[in-house]
């Protein structure tokens, strides 16, 4: 795992939790993420950007132009990586 994405991933409040809270339900739309950690929405747009640039999380958009979020094989990985050296 490269470990300027792991710094990456430490060094932003939010990032490590959203990757959490979609490893445990998949497929949320970015308000219930938001609700769900308390941040406001603006702000979490601003993380799922990053996240998804970063390839450890994808977007799925229905025919309604719903857009929700998964954790890719990357960021389950990612996850794991920063477990196994402590967070």
């Amino acid at each position: 795992m490269d470990i300027s994405l792991l710094g990456w991933l430490k060094g932003g409040e939010y990032r490590i939790k959203v990757l959490e809270l979609l490893t445990k339900t998949n497929f949320l739309l970015p308000s219930e993420i938001a609700d769900n950690l308390k941040i406001h929405r603006s702000s979490i747009s601003r993380i799922l950007a990053d996240l998804k640039d970063k390839n450890l999380i994808k977007s799925t958009s229905n025919e309604s132009r719903t857009i929700s979020y998964s954790i890719t094989k990357e960021g389950i990985e990612a996850l794991k990586s920063l477990e196994q050296n402590g967070k």
